[in-house]
């Protein structure tokens, strides 16, 4: 049995707020979509943050569900679990679920598997940290009250077991993780992953051996910045003893590089730059590391404008500077929605608040439509109340936004309004370089 494993879609995410951008990660994702029917997938497993906000555009939308009736009709079943950017601080229904009420997709749970040929296939939607212990421990009730299948398949032989789910292990990264490997139960014979954004395979002998994968993201996102990468995802073969992958990259990608140049020889510095970033099909997105002393942004700037016609985007940052992210040459942020949401999170003292902020406020407060950020408000304020939230709470704080309960527990009273424009749609009339920065896409 073989399955197209794919991970962190992000669609409708738009780097530095370009409309070319956006149709970028359209494309990558139909072509990993495309690779699945011609590779001849049995099952396509979309391992979470399948939409970037959890109100995406209508392109978004609409490209999830042509790719989902293009499986359906060629018999390719979808699973799938839901990550913290398909979820809603504001516990509304997230609007993949829709997809499975239309029978265009199967959202996995822990208690009742998706079984597909000789396959069992169990999941979870992703958990914040405050509670990741509610997770741990059905994971390990699975086992204990034996909801694992333990029938044969038509052949006689039992069926292999999978494992999906949205979290981060800290064995890789202690800061980004919420769970380690230890929590995961054993008794799989594939661990299919999502959250990570780099490619990342490994066995662990606590878990017999078995196979946890990352197929990373399949574009560049906020948190990554400018640099040349592959991305992709894994076709995963179930037919021999152990789960076996293989490495399929995205070739339609828009290219990205970093360059370094001289202060002192500009002319010369970009003339190379525009004669590597002409050698590609698509305009690409350039980082110039300008190296020398007592840079002057303007001299930089005025020569930098000479890359509009062969990038699509470019920024430019000194090459000594030890920071994680660069600057535009105009001094704008080089990616506004990581921008966005580290003030966010520096004002109001926690990503949480931040998040909801940004991700689910900001949209209809920016579209004019302030009643649907209020409806919001009120809504959570209210379950606050209901559910006993201290009195000393205050809105002027927004303490009362913290929220330990489930991630993607439904909200039967939500606000009903959900034809608000993603934050992406509302930045990027005020992304647009004017002689330099960004051009037309080629």
């Amino acid at each position: 049995m073989l399955i197209a494993h794919i991970s962190d879609l992000h669609l409708g995410y738009s780097q530095f707020g370009l409309e070319e951008r956006e149709e970028d990660v359209f494309t990558t994702f139909n072509e990993a979509i495309d690779i699945s029917i011609r590779e001849g997938v049995d099952l396509v497993i979309l391992g979470g943050d399948i939409f970037h906000t959890p109100r995406p555009n209508g392109k978004a939308i609409i490209t999830l569900a042509n790719a989902l009736k293009k499986l359906k009709e060629k018999q390719i079943p979808v699973a799938y679990v839901l990550g913290e950017h398909d979820i809603s601080r504001m516990r509304d229904v997230p609007l993949a679920r829709v997809f499975s009420n239309l029978g265009l997709a199967t959202r996995l749970r822990l208690d009742q598997p998706l079984v597909v040929g000789n396959c069992e296939i169990y999941g979870a939607d992703k958990e914040r940290r405050s509670n990741i212990d509610k997770l741990v421990e059905d994971l390990h009730k699975m086992l204990q009250e034996k909801t694992i299948l333990s029938s044969s398949s038509d052949s006689g032989r039992r069926r292999k077991r999978i494992l999906v789910l949205h979290q981060g292990l800290t064995d890789m990264n202690k800061f980004a993780g919420e769970i380690n490997s230890t929590d995961l139960p054993a008794g799989f014979d594939y661990y299919a992953m999502g959250h990570y954004h780099d490619h990342i395979e490994k066995r662990y002998q606590n878990l017999g051996g078995a196979l946890l994968v990352y197929p990373g993201s399949i574009e560049l996102t906020p948190s990554e910045g400018i640099k040349e990468v592959d991305k992709g995802f894994v076709l995963v073969d179930m037919s021999g003893q152990e789960a076996t992958t293989r490495w399929m990259t995205l070739t339609s990608r828009r290219p990205q590089f970093s360059i370094e140049v001289d202060y002192d020889k500009l002319t010369e510095g970009i003339d190379s730059t525009i004669a590597k970033a002409s050698s590609f099909a698509k305009k690409p997105v350039v980082k110039v590391l300008v190296a020398g002393k007592n840079l002057d942004p303007k001299v930089i700037a005025a020569n930098l404008r000479r890359l509009n016609d062969s990038c699509l985007h470019y920024v430019w940052q000194p090459a000594d500077e030890q920071q994680s992210s660069s600057l535009a040459f105009d001094e704008r942020p080089a990616d506004l929605d990581a921008e966005l949401l580290r003030l966010a999170k520096d004002a109001l003292g926690s990503e949480d608040v931040a998040t909801l902020a940004v991700r689910d406020l900001l949209p209809p407060a920016s579209a004019e439509n302030p009643s649907a950020a209020l409806d919001i408000i009120w809504d959570i304020f209210q379950k606050r109340l209901l559910g006993g939230a201290s009195s000393s709470s205050s809105l002027s704080s927004l303490s009362f936004l913290e929220d330990d309960s489930k991630v993607g527990e439904t909200n039967n009273n939500a606000s009903s309004n959900d034809n608000n424009k993603s934050r992406s749609d509302d930045k990027k009339a005020a992304n647009k370089r004017d002689g330099g920065g960004s051009a037309k896409s080629s």
